[in-house]
């Protein structure tokens, strides 16, 4: 099965779950201070769910913290008892029962804004353009997946890839164009990973892949594969018969022990470099250097 992304929170989720509650805490309200001018059922308003519920169907994914739901688990209920609370001293309320109800609904608002913070503006974020995911929160995810091979030796690679030439083609070709074929290669790349694989697009032609419970061999080999479809399938531009052919040039890095967050995106940068610098169109591992020799290429690399 192929990559493909969807939007963790749906864009109008929260927007329906708050008018929901803002609409029952008024009915909680109008009941509670004016019991006799009520004309509806007696029955008292039941509470929304609407995120609650959201989040008791996606709590098993890694997109839902579960300490996260848990409390606003706690706090909708304890909201449900304060609105609960006016509703049986209806003609009589309190200065107490009143700022009860007040201060759930806003701590339960506030909860909501973490949320929409957190998974809106987190590693899940999706990129408009391409479709994968974008650059936040791109530590946290291979973070955990560093942790998973301290744990479980669960192997995986990293892989560098950039556009050979953008900086050219952008200039000839302009945003628009480029947005196609950004887009293009990300097709590609979806079309050819596992759905367990990782993709994220960093912008000005560059992308980064997540190669799970793959070593560096097979790494290598998945990206050799990838980096010739995509130079053999030339990119169409919209609205005209015109294609333009693009090639990249690839780093694969696999994690050895003692290997940090920075450095596992930085061996992939430079092996991808090493394949610009003989020529692009290319895929080329990593490989453990001592510190001179390491030095001494760097030099070389940025001279």
């Amino acid at each position: 099965m192929a990559l493909r992304y969807t939007s963790v929170l749906p864009n109008d989720l929260l927007l329906r779950d708050i008018k929901a509650h803002m609409d029952w805490f008024e009915t909680v309200l109008r009941r509670s201070f004016f019991p006799a001018a009520v004309t509806e059922d007696g029955e008292a308003p039941a509470i929304p769910a609407i995120f609650v519920k959201w989040c008791g169907d996606n709590t098993h994914k890694e997109s839902v913290d579960e300490k996260d739901v848990e409390h606003l688990l706690q706090i909708h209920d304890a909201l449900a008892e304060a609105g609960a609370d006016c509703l049986r001293v209806a003609g009589g309320m309190t200065q107490e029962n009143y700022t009860a109800l007040t201060q759930c609904l806003d701590a339960y608002m506030k909860q909501l804004q973490k949320f929409s913070e957190d998974l809106a503006g987190s590693n899940f974020s999706i990129d408009t353009v391409t479709g994968l995911r974008s650059a936040a929160g791109m530590k946290n995810e291979i973070a955990r997946e560093l942790d998973r091979r301290d744990r479980k030796s669960d192997v995986f690679c990293v892989c560098a890839l950039s556009i050979d030439g953008h900086e050219a083609l952008a200039e000839n070709r302009g945003e628009r164009r480029m947005k196609e074929i950004y887009a293009h290669i990300a097709e590609i790349l979806m079309d050819s990973l596992r759905s367990y694989d990782d993709g994220y697009f960093l912008g000005e032609g560059a992308y980064l892949l997540c190669l799970k419970h793959a070593e560096l061999l097979d790494a290598c080999t998945v990206m050799d594969r990838i980096c010739a479809r995509i130079a053999a399938s030339p990119a169409s531009l919209g609205g005209t018969e015109e294609t333009v052919s693009v090639t990249l040039s690839c780093g694969v890095a696999e994690p050895v022990p003692g290997d940090k967050i920075d450095d596992i995106f930085a061996n992939a940068e430079r092996a991808m470099k090493e394949a610009q610098a003989e020529g692009g169109n290319q895929v080329m591992e990593w490989k453990e250097k001592s510190a001179l020799q390491q030095y001494a290429e760097d030099a070389a690399m940025f001279d």
